[in-house]
């Protein structure tokens, strides 16, 4: 009896492992479509809802994770870049665009998702360089407080000269980067020279090679992103693939597919993938296959 529970749990450890990773997914469906284009996704934190934006990140909508009840929460310009949810899933940060004198100014605002209701938490100014989080509207980012995710979220252009790890790239931007669900880890780009991963302090770093939008599955170890391609002007095509960040093992999760996959955004259950379409400027989802 001893030996047939002791296989019985290894058994139970091994389909754990190999529930890590997604190995394929199921063909895409689409969720939302709208009079004008829509982009770059991102689920509430309980998965039932489920945010998107316009062309040049212009205002906040938000529908069921459905696809169904679409509604407008601001039109406001540059809302939905890099747009967060609040934990409880009531409200959505943001910074707005303000064009005076032909100067682009910022303001860091919250929208009330039932009632649109705004919220403004930091005035019009030129010195908002990057894009807000919860944590840093209320102190300061710093590398001893923080970690590194909050330092490249807030200083995009001066993270790699701060963080003693990413010297050799001091002057290069860093974009996209994402905190693993357990806090972590933090994976990120360097325009040029592709996709990177490092602990929330800036040690560890380590080289995940092509890619865009890097976004972290619930095992804390595995990633999905995409791998683009473009004329200069266009994007010509796209995949999601997901990897193992310990072993690089990759698995294509949208081949033989028309679509332009751009900006994926993984459900908070990591069952599903939102993501828009380059093609028809809509948002698809894509269940996830362990």
């Amino acid at each position: 009896m001893k030996r047939n529970f002791v296989l019985a749990i290894s058994l139970c450890l091994c389909g754990a492992s190999l529930l890590a990773q997604p190995r394929s997914a199921s063909e895409p469906q689409k969720l939302i479509e709208y009079s004008i284009g829509l982009m770059a996704p991102v689920w509430s934190p309980d998965g039932s809802q489920i945010a998107v934006t316009t062309d040049n990140y212009t205002g906040i909508l938000v529908a069921n994770a459905d696809g169904s009840n679409l509604k407008s929460i601001t039109t406001e310009s540059g809302a939905g870049y890099k747009m967060k949810w609040s934990v409880d899933g009531t409200q959505i940060l943001g910074r707005t665009n303000i064009i005076e004198s032909n100067r682009v100014l910022h303001e860091v605002k919250t929208w009330n998702v039932e009632t649109g209701k705004a919220q403004t938490l930091i005035k019009k100014s030129r010195n908002i360089e990057g894009t807000p989080t919860w944590k840093s509207i209320k102190a300061t980012p710093s590398l001893e407080t923080s970690g590194v995710y909050e330092l490249m979220v807030a200083e995009p252009a001066k993270a790699t000269s701060k963080i003693a790890s990413l010297k050799e790239f001091s002057g290069k931007m860093i974009i996209n980067p994402a905190l693993s669900p357990d806090g972590t880890k933090v994976a990120f780009q360097i325009p040029g020279h592709g996709m990177w991963i490092c602990d929330n302090y800036g040690e560890n770093l380590k080289s995940i090679g092509k890619g865009s939008n890097p976004q972290w599955l619930a095992d804390n170890q595995s990633l999905i992103y995409t791998l683009v391609t473009d004329n200069g002007s266009n994007f010509t095509s796209s995949d999601i693939y997901s990897i193992n960040i310990n072993n690089g093992v990759k698995y294509l999760l949208t081949g033989n597919s028309d679509l332009i996959p751009l900006t994926p955004s993984v459900s908070p259950d990591g069952k599903k993938i939102a993501f828009e379409n380059a093609i028809d400027a809509s948002i698809y989802v894509i269940n996830l296959k362990y």
